[in-house]
């Protein structure tokens, strides 16, 4: 899933709860279950571990995370950030901390975090490994879609 819709679920998650832990035990449980639904970044990932296309990858990952601050500060209506709530921020912290996870021992190779990343993608390729990946396009489009009807849970 993209990070966007990550954020917008754990931001739901840290709403619905109320409470800063169990929305970050939540929001982190969420990510592993969120990925096990193809969303089409599979070839993306791919191109990325065969050292292709790696402006195509990044350029994603940071549009990616803009927009996902965007849709956070219109969930929580542009509100300073001592007023942000922290059930919400720590749902959202939970939900995408798995894929900084995966970035940082991408980036740097850490050993001890093999494992983390064995977990992360043991989830993520769950049934794209077995019944194969959906269009990058076609996913977008179905994130987006809830990503939009989500504000108006919140």
């Amino acid at each position: 899933m993209t990070l966007t819709t990550h954020a917008t679920i754990g931001a739901l998650i840290g709403a619905a709860t109320g409470n800063p832990f169990l929305a970050f035990g939540a929001g982190l449980l969420s990510h592993f279950l969120v990925d096990i639904i193809p969303h089409g970044d599979r070839e993306l990932y791919e191109n990325h571990k065969r050292k292709q296309k790696h402006r195509r990858a990044y350029a994603f990952v940071t549009i990616d995370g803009i927009v996902a601050v965007m849709v956070i500060a219109l969930m929580t209506g542009f509100q300073p950030v001592q007023y942000l709530n922290a059930s919400i921020a720590m749902g959202v912290i939970g939900s995408i901390l798995p894929d900084l996870i995966i970035g940082i021992h991408e980036a740097f190779h850490i050993k001890w975090l093999r494992w983390f990343h064995r977990l992360h993608f043991f989830f993520h390729n769950m049934i794209s490994n077995r019944w194969g990946d959906v269009p990058l396009r076609y996913a977008l489009f179905a994130q987006a879609v809830f990503v939009i009807v989500a504000q108006r849970w919140f």
